[in-house]
């Protein structure tokens, strides 16, 4: 199913970028829906998608144990993408969610393309790292 790029000008990574630039990230991201319980990724795992929280919410668990909640606007996946590494924790939803996902290769290409994102991004990082 198609996102609509005025969806994704409500995620503040992709916040300011213009009207073009959300229609190419549209056309490049798949809108999926979940049901509560749904594990979206798993610890260990390879990273191999990002996706971005349309509605709904989720959990983000290490070993088992909540560590932080993602709502609407937020981000995940892109830890793994990044560093090359397995993923570093589960991601359950927690209610009904819509997500806009893309492929690592249409990620690379949106981070590549669009510095002010990549900045976000590396910050958004630095703070998950940290704690």
């Amino acid at each position: 199913m198609q996102v609509d790029p005025e969806q994704l000008a409500a995620i503040p990574l992709l916040e300011g970028l213009d009207p073009f630039s959300l229609g190419t990230i549209a056309e490049n991201s798949v809108k999926t829906y979940v049901r509560p319980g749904f594990r979206l990724v798993a610890e260990g795992e390879s990273g191999f998608s990002f996706s971005m929280i349309l509605s709904g919410s989720a959990e983000v668990r290490v070993a088992g144990e909540t560590v932080a909640t993602l709502g609407k606007g937020d981000v995940f996946g892109e830890m793994a993408i990044v560093s090359g590494r397995t993923r570093n924790a589960d991601v359950v939803a927690t209610s009904e969610m819509v997500l806009a996902s893309m492929m690592v290769w249409d990620f690379r290409a949106m981070i590549d393309r669009h510095g002010e994102v990549r900045q976000r991004l590396e910050q958004l990082i630095a703070e998950r790292s940290a704690g």
